[in-house]
């Protein structure tokens, strides 16, 4: 029974072409994070010229500059780089490294951390509110029981999130492949790649952490729209608390985000994530599955405890 709703589930996102449009809006996103990185190589390239000629118009010695180490002083309003050159040569070989298909993969994951909250929040979103505005939901719920409706909800939102990551990654690493024979092309890479940077875990657990990542805001997205049934509401939420609310501490959903993201990623790229605050994978990984648990049944109740003919 629950397999013949859940096809149906997946038969209606395919038919309404909502899985190409979730597709094809986080392609869009993953392709902004490749073009910055692309603008960062080059601009940083040019920077790199920009300090040899000056070097080479005052008679000094780049070799010298280059083996040197180089040391960068931050503070409000600005900084100051002392060795240029060799910090300009090394920020171009890391990113040069950065947009390599080498690199692409964990590139693209780490700015799930910024993307995904939107991108699944909204699928989330959609999934809860178009039975309510299409009014399907009392049809759906004559045919199978309450709690069945929710946990097919659920089995949709599992598929259809791993479909839409595994697909707009494929598809933007082509691009991102692309792109980098561009590059090169502009750039003389072989000149100033280096050896491969280190990474800090496998390939398989950054797409784990983005897996995950993409349930826990759909499934939020969809908790919204269920309690809400309304999708502004809930996508508004979403965008003050991931990006205007700071961080909250050890408890906070972000904050767990932070520690792991951090644990995985070495963000070698254009994308950065600030640093947890007191907190450890114990803490991190209860607050996940508490907040699935909860998450799941406030939707049981308010589906059980509401009119299926409420709109």
């Amino acid at each position: 029974m629950i397999r013949k709703f859940f096809k149906q589930e997946i038969d209606y996102g395919i038919a309404s072409k909502n899985y190409v449009y979730m597709i094809g809006f986080l392609c869009v996103l993953f392709g902004v994070t490749l073009f910055l990185n692309y603008s960062s190589v080059q601009e940083t390239h040019e920077n790199y010229l920009a300090t040899i000629d000056y070097y080479e118009k005052n008679g000094l010695d780049v070799e010298a500059d280059l083996e040197s180490s180089y040391d960068v002083e931050e503070f409000d309003g600005g900084g100051i780089i002392e060795n240029p050159i060799a910090f300009h040569r090394q920020m171009l070989s890391q990113y040069i490294f950065a947009a390599s298909p080498e690199y692409t993969l964990s590139q693209l994951l780490e700015s799930s951390v910024l993307y995904f909250p939107i991108v699944f929040g909204v699928w989330g979103l959609i999934l809860a509110t178009n039975d309510i505005r299409f009014r399907t939901i009392k049809l759906k719920t004559v045919r199978m029981s309450k709690k069945t409706f929710v946990l097919t909800k659920y089995l949709s939102i599992a598929f259809s999130s791993l479909l839409f990551m595994l697909a707009a990654i494929s598809i933007s690493f082509v691009v991102g492949w692309i792109m980098f024979q561009i590059l090169s092309n502009n750039v003389p890479i072989s000149e100033y790649k280096g050896e491969s940077l280190p990474s800090s875990t496998g390939i398989f657990n950054k797409m784990l952490f983005g897996y995950i990542l993409a349930l826990v805001f759909a499934v939020i997205g969809y908790t919204f729209g269920t309690v809400f049934k309304n999708m502004y509401i809930g996508m508004v939420a979403i965008i003050v608390y991931m990006f205007l609310l700071p961080n909250l501490g050890s408890f906070d959903l972000k904050n767990a985000i932070y520690y792991f993201a951090n644990q995985l990623f070495d963000f070698y790229g254009v994308v950065n994530v600030e640093p947890p605050v007191e907190t450890n994978f114990v803490i991190s990984i209860l607050v996940v599955l508490v907040l699935f648990i909860i998450a799941y049944f406030i939707n049981l109740i308010i589906v059980q405890k509401r009119s299926s003919f409420e709109s």
